[in-house]
């Protein structure tokens, strides 16, 4: 296999030498053009010739797992948008998504506005995200009150706000309020 850079445009070989594989275009006269900058793979037993993309496109995929903010709750849906691509990936672009509840299910016992959550994506159909929160080490990680927005503490399965004392309910991770995985998720976020 030999290896050399190339831009947008730039002609890689002629149909007659390689076929088209990926990163690459065919034009009329029988020209194999690059479609990125990239390095150019010329695959010498099969005859196939590949650019392979130097940017790393940040795609989400399903089964993706994913930290985001809850943006807002409604009676079976919730809004999110993604930040961190687990393990550590910043997105370059934050991604927002669905997060659907249970059939007998109140939103605002699963999610509430601002709460840092760990999610799972589900689908992606035509640009729109869909987010689970049910999967095993999903779930809320930092929660706030919905009363004074301080963050709530944990105490059996109920979550406690110190200041204005309201309980309330949410789906979280097991390590809930962990200081250590916080600094984690927030320092790869930033």
């Amino acid at each position: 296999m030999r290896k050399t850079m190339v831009v947008p445009g730039e002609p890689v070989c002629v149909i007659e030498e390689f076929l088209p594989g990926d990163g690459v275009i065919v034009n009329s006269s029988g020209l194999v053009k690059s479609v990125y900058v990239g390095q150019v793979s010329y695959d010498m037993n099969k005859r196939y010739v590949n650019v392979v993309n130097v940017k790393e496109k940040q795609e989400l995929r399903a089964r993706d797992r994913v930290v985001a903010e809850v943006k807002d709750v409604q009676e079976k849906i919730a809004v999110a948008r993604a930040f961190v691509k687990l393990p550590d990936k910043p997105l370059k672009h934050r991604r927002t998504g669905v997060l659907l509840g249970r059939r007998n299910e109140q939103m605002e016992d699963v999610v509430g506005i601002g709460d840092i959550a760990v999610l799972e994506v589900a689908s992606i159909y035509r640009g729109l995200i869909t987010f689970d929160i049910y999967k095993p080490g999903c779930g809320v990680v930092l929660a706030f009150c919905s009363v004074c927005r301080r963050p709530l503490e944990k105490k059996d399965q109920l979550l406690f706000c110190g200041k204005c004392g309201s309980r309330e309910r949410r789906k979280t991770v097991l390590k809930y309020g962990n200081d250590q995985l916080l600094r984690e998720l927030v320092s790869t976020a930033w």
